[in-house]
């Protein structure tokens, strides 16, 4: 049964980016044994990141993360390499709660980056969101299956 885990959330505008975008609040958390620890960052919502990607000082606090397989990627420069995943549990919180979590793992794992903030890419999108952007508006609504 489909569920709304972020409801008409306004769009937010961070320090260094160029214009107001979908963000949402996300846990992350490492699949071994060890001790759980959940580290917490803002995600923009990029339906042109093929894969969700993490920033690599919040992973560095969970070390040592399981290796996913490698995948090519194509940087920004148009530039192709091959990089390694690492596995985790991403769980997004819900909006405007936030009490609720919709826990997700990503079965190529995610890209660490060294970026501030992490990208929600079409690994999770296409496979579990049904999205709703209100442009004008600046809000938007996450349904998830």
């Amino acid at each position: 049964m489909p569920e709304l885990i972020v409801s008409e959330k306004p769009y937010e505008k961070h320090e260094g980016t160029a214009c107001f975008a979908p963000y949402v609040n996300v846990s992350i958390s490492a699949l071994t044994g060890r001790k759980q620890v959940e580290v917490s960052f803002k995600a923009r919502i990029d339906t042109g990141a093929d894969i969700t990607c993490i920033p690599s000082e919040k992973a560095k606090m969970l070390m040592p993360l399981l290796l996913g397989k490698p995948v090519l990627i194509r940087a920004h420069d148009g530039s192709i390499k091959r990089a390694r995943t690492h596995l985790v549990i991403i769980s997004i919180h819900s909006y405007p709660q936030g009490e609720e979590v919709k826990t997700y793992r990503p079965e190529r794992g995610v890209l660490l980056t060294d970026s501030d903030i992490g990208l929600i890419g079409m690994d999770i999108i296409s496979k579990y969101w049904k999205l709703n952007f209100d442009g004008i508006a600046h809000r938007f609504s996450v349904e998830s299956a």
